[in-house]
């Protein structure tokens, strides 16, 4: 009988086991059906002719075809076969719809996002479109939806979620546009929060101190002469080894999340079109790259596209408010959210003035939110994103370039025939005032803007004598700009890079390539001998010592580093963290230390102690914590949305990590991260979402990394395609002519008319 019960007993377990791995293993490829395929042919609605779709060993696809539309088209359905559930969230975020699919975590952000009705402006008021534009954004969604209607099986996440995605309309494709010319300007978001909260402590009088903080910093365009988060430059012929033009880009994203925002492709077509280079996924054109004549990259311009006004209430009718001209009344929506898995939906109310969104409001007043994208047309963004593909030279790409609505970037500019130059797109509203970074009275004429400083004034150069240009988010504008520019300005970075690209006399693609991996902190040579005085007054000679002769290179196995990224975590705490009723939150004030300890601690008053008794407090807070290698307390740690639930997480292998990771935030090879005060560690957030180099003597070794792969499906080979090389910087060649890219390809796919 025993014998009997053990023989079912390990029978049944045996049997469950088996079914356990059935599922696992057999669940696994159940899924991986929804991989795109890379080989063989599949037919594409609406196509003229036989698109050729060739794929390299990185999964980067060139598109070869006779016409715009089609290879337009064949983006589409690529975009769709690789990157569909990432495309679904930012199409729902800039709907304010997120909640629907993931749940309760995404209402907050749906909230906000539905407020400030990116999807609604497009339904209330759809732009004017010329018809080449649209039949382009047509194509793209044709393709789009042809994949959605095909597939086999839908991704992984879809199929979890137990939800499949609406077809995409042009709609969908001008929100997500104008979303995306909104999400750059959290940078001065950021600094906007810090210097709220120092007016609030220290009143007007701050005012001044702000001005001079928004107006300095180290110029990208020269006058008579030149002197988060992104990196480019380019370098003129006369400066350049080969006697060619270079051209360098890494803009910075957050690079912790799977998939990354680019995909790499070439669109080549029998028309106008003919470019490489990067694409974020919604939108249809190439967003940084080449076309074989110019190429061209971006940083944000992180200027100040915001004003915030207090209006108050009418007493008599709580509706209105008093504006410039007299009592105003407000609108007010009424949005439902909905939320997956609860059974009521949330009922939102919003009110908007003519001047913005009520942000916050009582019973005397409101708080009203100005952003320059609620007041410019929608109608430039994609018309000129391909206008910019097809650009042949400097003034064809300043026209596109400096008016693309309310997106606030710096461009740079090469081209083949040797020409380098700078535009700014930012639309710079016309102001009376200088109260910037305050909260305005909006009753006063003088707060509010006189439109918009036109594209054709805009900051731009073109072929400086000092032979490049550069911008790493510093300030865009030379001396020679009659206008005020505020923002919140990165200065640490432009200061490396320039003292890299004057290092010596001639310059190559591999010192493009070096440059964009340099890790030395402008922040660690600005403040380690702070640093090294502080240890030294506490008796740690030793480590004085060390910290003098250090380069400031934030290098992974360097203890120095790890010491001074653990110092430097500490420090905003020990300067600002105080039981007084009404400060600050030292959280809050971090995004600034750096540049408040600059300013000579202007406003010492903001601090609780004596910066030198917060540095050694911090200093020990830090070795406390023991010293280590920065790549032991600094990691990169990409996650997949599903990587919530661990038992998904393992089962299709979505994450990838953690990875001990360099840098930091005023390194030119980035990383900006999060400080646990608990644990006194680094978590690495954001960096390189992309990089790469060219020099026109050979667009045939042009050089194009992501941070992690093309694909967003994790059964694909292409999903972290590239995230050894991005690890260790290894560049990768993207060849230019189509000779060597068949040559060169790994896979060929052709899409053709249904009829062939």
């Amino acid at each position: 009988m025993r014998r009997t019960l053990v023989r079912s007993f390990w029978i049944s377990l045996i049997t469950v086991a088996a079914l356990f791995a059935a599922v696992w293993f057999g669940g696994r490829g159940w899924l991986a059906v929804s991989l795109m395929p890379y080989e063989g042919s599949r037919a594409l609605d609406g196509l003229s002719e036989e698109v050729e779709v060739f794929f390299d060993q990185r999964g980067i696809a060139r598109v070869y075809g006779q016409s715009d539309a089609d290879v337009i088209r064949a983006l589409g359905w690529l975009h769709a076969g690789e990157r569909l559930f990432q495309m679904e969230l930012i199409r729902r975020m800039a709907a304010g719809e997120l909640a629907a699919l993931v749940g309760p975590a995404a209402l907050e952000l749906d909230v906000v996002h539905r407020g400030f009705g990116f999807a609604r402006r497009i339904a209330e008021q759809p732009p004017e479109l010329d018809r080449e534009t649209a039949a382009k954004i047509d194509a793209y969604v044709a393709g789009i939806n042809h994949y959605l209607a095909n597939a086999e099986r839908l991704p992984p996440e879809f199929v979890m979620l137990g939800q499949r995605p609406d077809p995409w309309t042009r709609a969908d494709v001008l929100s997500v546009a104008y979303y995306q010319t909104f999400y750059p300007l959290t940078l001065v978001q950021q600094i906007r929060e810090a210097y709220l909260e120092i007016t609030e402590q220290f009143g007007p009088e701050a005012g001044a101190w702000l001005r001079t903080l928004t107006s300095q910093g180290m110029s990208s365009v020269p006058a008579l002469r030149v002197t988060e988060a992104s990196n480019t430059w380019v370098v003129a012929p006369e400066r350049s080894a080969s006697g060619s033009a270079l051209h360098a880009s890494d803009p910075h994203l957050e690079f912790d999340i799977a998939p990354g925002l680019w995909y790499a492709v070439g669109l080549h077509s029998g028309e106008t079109l003919d470019v490489v280079g990067v694409t974020a996924p919604g939108l249809p054109f190439v967003a940084m790259g080449h076309n074989g004549r110019i190429a061209w990259a971006f940083t944000v311009a992180p200027v100040d596209l915001f004003d915030l006004y207090r209006l108050q209430r009418d007493p008599d009718n709580p509706d209105r408010v008093r504006g410039p001209d007299g009592w105003v009344t407000m609108t007010e929506r009424h949005e439902t959210i909905d939320v997956r898995d609860r059974d009521l939906a949330l009922n939102q109310v919003y009110q908007y003035t003519p001047w913005g969104k009520v942000v916050e409001s009582d019973d005397d007043q409101v708080l009203v939110l100005r952003w320059a994208g609620f007041e410019l047309p929608l109608e430039p963004l994609i018309r000129q994103g391909l206008a910019i593909n097809r650009a042949g030279d400097f003034d064809d790409f300043r026209d596109a370039a400096a008016d693309m609505g309310a997106l606030s970037v710096n461009w740079s500019y090469s081209d083949r025939a040797g020409n380098i130059g700078y535009v700014q797109s930012t639309p710079v509203p016309v102001r009376d005032h200088e109260a910037y970074f305050q909260i305005l009275d909006g009753a006063d004429p003088g707060h509010h803007w006189d439109g918009f400083h036109p594209p054709h004034a805009r900051p731009h150069a073109l072929n400086p004598s000092r032979g490049w240009l550069a911008n790493a988010n510093n300030l865009g504008a030379g001396p020679d700009w009659p206008f005020a520019l505020p923002g919140f300005y990165y200065q640490d970075r432009i200061r490396r890079a320039s003292d890299l690209l004057d290092s010596q006399t001639l310059l190559d693609q591999a010192d493009m390539t070096r440059f964009q991996l340099d890790r030395v902190s402008d922040r660690a040579l600005t403040w380690k001998d702070w640093l090294a005085e502080t240890a030294e007054a506490s008796g740690r000679d030793l480590l004085a010592r060390d910290l003098r002769s250090w380069d400031g290179d934030m290098d992974i196995m360097s203890d120095v580093a790890g010491l001074f990224a653990r110092w430097w975590g500490y420090l905003p705490r020990a300067l600002f963290d105080g039981n007084e009723p009404g400060r600050p939150d030292w959280r809050t004030l971090q995004p600034i230390t750096d540049r408040w300890l600059r300013d000579g601690q202007t406003f010492a008053d903001l601090a609780v102690r004596d910066r030198d008794e917060a540095a050694l407090l911090a200093l020990d807070d830090a070795l406390r914590a023991g010293a280590r290698p920065l790549g032991m307390i600094q990691t990169l740690h990409v996650r997949h949305p599903l990587a919530q639930s661990a038992l998904l997480d393992r089962w299709l292998g979505l994450s990838r990590g953690p990875f001990p990771f360099g840098g930091d935030s005023a390194s030119l090879n980035a990383a900006f991260s999060q400080f646990q005060t608990d644990t006194a560690t680094w978590r690495a957030r954001a960096g390189a979402s992309m990089r790469y180099t060219l020099d026109w003597d050979d667009p045939d070794r042009f050089t194009l990394n992501l941070a992690l792969g093309q694909s967003g499906n994790p059964f694909s080979p292409y999903f972290d395609s590239f995230l050894d090389e991005f690890l260790d910087g290894t560049p990768w060649t993207v060849p230019w002519r189509e000779e060597l890219v068949r040559r060169q390809s790994l896979h060929q796919l052709r899409l053709v008319p249904p009829d062939r």
